[in-house]
């Protein structure tokens, strides 16, 4: 009998997860002797940031640029490294070729932070190979040349169509590479046929950019660039024997290698609280105050001991009807450092490997994981973890599960969030939600 009641509870909660929260637990009272309700949200959890290793950044949707210097996780570098590719193959400079300009042009995606600050782009010849079939992260560096080619001081203006010979175009920014020196335009007038009949022979010559900028003083913004499309390109102006005024182009395209490096300076003037739990280790003060931040940047970690705990304290089989995890911000310059659209959650192996959480295949709108902008928060539903949990008790090793910002290596964000007992937001701690059956013995 005892096992036929377990197995349809069991069964009933699984149903239950797919409910909307307000039916939860209304169709699973065949007899009330048996089986009775529950609602408990102080289960005791242990959270914590700490850095992430790094993230892979090869091919990216776009591009990341640009030095900030947050008020909370200080200062933060972001440069990238890239082929470029011929625009039409056997392209041929003619007899004596000699440069007017050469001339490097990137199409605005977005940013974050502050575009106000000026900033100063770097732009190197890049000295190593890189490949398209390689895996790149955020911590990967490739040697380049000494020279900038471009030393190009600007304020972000990604919100500003372009005049252009009389036209305006989509926001993107100019800066000449030939001003500082012309060593880089001579050389791409050097190739030969040979260099310049296809893409494989012309990265073999030209290896491609180091492109980053100088650390800022204060503010500052991380500028988002769309590489793969026709505004971003480099372009060489030249003349010869037989014309003056021509001009090539140098596409980047889908087809070329492409990477960010994102340099967080050790987080040497970041908050002193955020030091101190982040990069010193001192995981108790993840009660007060969480932290997550893109570009290989930080991560949180959770752990649940009170799920044991509950396990133990009941009388009967303990049934999950639903179990929700609710992480809510601090308002802290939300309009500045405006939030992530969505955060992830997943499993630690215990081994540096993760795995997929069972009630993230029930979709979305199910599973939750997107900012609440009305409450600045985000929910997610973890029953089928809590239930696994429970279920295995002391014979499951609780690894904990990973919390980060989703396309973290292709945005910007970061975001601040209340721990479990928070100092100045008590009415909002991170807490777990559970509503659960206890079926009796």
């Amino acid at each position: 009998m005892q096992a036929i009641l377990w197995f349809i509870a069991f069964g009933l909660m699984t149903q239950a997860c797919n409910k909307r929260p307000e039916q939860i637990g209304s169709s699973i009272q065949p007899d009330k002797d048996l089986i009775n309700l529950f609602y408990v949200d102080t289960l005791s959890i242990v959270a914590y940031s700490f850095l992430e290793d790094s993230v892979r950044t090869d091919e990216p949707e776009r591009i990341l640029l640009g030095s900030m210097k947050d008020p909370v996780f200080g200062t933060t570098v972001a440069g990238f490294y890239s082929q470029v590719r011929l625009s039409t193959s056997t392209h041929d400079f003619g007899a004596n070729p000699m440069l007017d300009s050469l001339v490097l042009q990137l199409a605005y995606a977005g940013y974050y932070g502050d575009t106000t600050t000026q900033q100063t782009i770097r732009v190197h010849e890049l000295q190593d190979d890189i490949f398209l079939d390689s895996a790149y992260y955020s911590t990967s560096v490739k040697n380049y040349s000494v020279t900038d080619f471009a030393s190009y001081t600007y304020n972000p203006r990604p919100k500003t169509r372009f005049p252009w010979e009389g036209d305006t175009l989509s926001p993107l920014i100019r800066m000449r590479l030939s001003d500082i020196s012309p060593d880089l335009g001579n050389k791409l007038l050097s190739a030969t046929t040979d260099d310049l009949s296809t893409n494989e022979k012309f990265v073999a010559f030209f290896k491609g950019l180091f492109i980053t900028v100088d650390q800022v003083n204060h503010g500052g913004a991380i500028v988002y660039y769309n590489l793969p499309v026709n505004l971003s390109r480099m372009t060489i102006y030249y003349n010869n024997d037989e014309q003056d005024s021509l001009r090539y182009e140098f596409f980047i395209s889908g087809s070329e290698a492409r990477f960010n490096y994102f340099d967080h300076l050790g987080y040497q003037d970041a908050d002193p609280e955020f030091k101190s739990q982040v990069i010193d280790g001192d995981t108790t003060l993840g009660n007060n105050i969480l932290y997550l931040q893109s570009m290989g940047g930080v991560k949180s970690r959770l752990r649940f001991p009170g799920l044991v705990q509950l396990r133990d304290q009941v009388d009967g089989k303990l049934v999950v009807n639903e179990a929700k995890i609710i992480f809510s911000g601090l308002s802290i310059d939300t309009m500045l450092y405006f939030v992530p659209p969505q955060l992830a959650i997943v499993k630690s192996n215990g081994d540096g490997t993760y795995s997929i959480l069972s009630d993230q295949l029930e979709g979305d709108t199910y599973y939750g994981g997107t900012y609440l902008s009305s409450r600045n928060e985000y929910q997610f539903r973890l029953t089928r973890y809590v239930q696994d949990m429970i279920l295995k008790g002391e014979d499951k090793v609780d690894h904990g599960l990973f919390v980060s910002i989703i396309g973290a290596s292709a945005r910007a964000n970061r975001w601040i969030y209340n721990g479990i007992q928070p100092e100045n937001d008590t009415l909002k701690p991170l807490r777990l939600l559970i509503n659960y059956s206890v079926v009796k013995d």
